[in-house]
């Protein structure tokens, strides 16, 4: 039955991080050369080959009622590749 006993549960310690001195250094420098500790702007998702936008574009413009489906067939291209084309580049 009931021995008595109870369970008592403990929060975790909280660890607290600090940034090691190699951190610090390349903090600072980062602060001399530019003046401010922004996040620097990183380069991104790299955008689509002008060629495969041009050949996106030929392929609608001959028929212009294919599917993306279709297109992402004929010219062996992922279908976000296509419509990422069509949306960002061609409207």
């Amino acid at each position: 039955m009931y021995s008595g006993i109870t369970k008592i549960y403990y929060r975790k310690p909280v660890v607290h991080i600090f940034r090691k001195p190699v951190q610090i250094e390349g903090t600072t420098q980062t602060f001399i050369e530019t003046g401010c500790l922004c996040k620097q702007k990183s380069s991104g998702r790299p955008l689509t080959a002008e060629d495969d936008a041009e050949r996106v574009r030929a392929s609608f413009l001959h028929s212009p009622k294919k599917s993306a489906g279709t297109v992402t067939k004929e010219l062996s291209m992922s279908k976000i590749t296509v419509w990422r084309v069509l949306r960002k580049r061609l409207l």
